[in-house]
């Protein structure tokens, strides 16, 4: 995927997705649990790595397996900044990953990733700016372009 169809997808689903397989490395689980309805109506979803096993009345209760809204839920977005930053120092590549919060009349932010690679300042710029609303969107951006630089 290049960098401008990153930017251009929009918070959702379809982001998450591509965040929990390429950044989290966890693909979608290729089972469903025999008691995933009884254990979500009792208010338990079944949980595995990126992915909660739902099952929705208007869809017949048939689960089905979500991802985690990295693109709209900063505490699980935290979780891909995390990832990174303890994947690439094991590898012994600095990386800096920083949402830089502009708060003048309403909130502002950009969102950054930072590499070298043999002491070359490889890429920083800007990712995303926006709402500060938004930043989980920004963050899941700038991963998952940070993932392709680095392949």
């Amino acid at each position: 995927m290049t960098k401008e169809e990153i930017l251009a997808m929009e918070a959702g689903k379809k982001l998450d997705i591509l965040v929990a397989q390429k950044v989290m490395d966890h693909p979608m689980p290729d089972f469903i649990p025999e008691n995933a309805l009884d254990l979500y109506l009792a208010g338990a979803p079944i949980h595995y790595d990126s992915w909660s096993c739902v099952c929705c009345y208007d869809e017949g209760d048939v689960p089905k397996w979500v991802p985690d809204p990295y693109s709209s839920d900063i505490s699980a977005s935290w979780r891909v900044v995390e990832k990174l930053t303890e994947e690439w120092t094991k590898r012994n590549k600095p990386i800096s990953i920083e949402v830089i919060e502009v708060i003048y009349d309403c909130g502002a932010y950009e969102a950054k990733i930072e590499t070298w690679n043999e002491d070359k300042y490889d890429w920083n710029e800007p990712i995303f700016s926006g709402s500060c609303t938004a930043a989980p969107e920004a963050i899941c951006k700038a991963a998952l372009i940070a993932k392709d630089v680095d392949a």
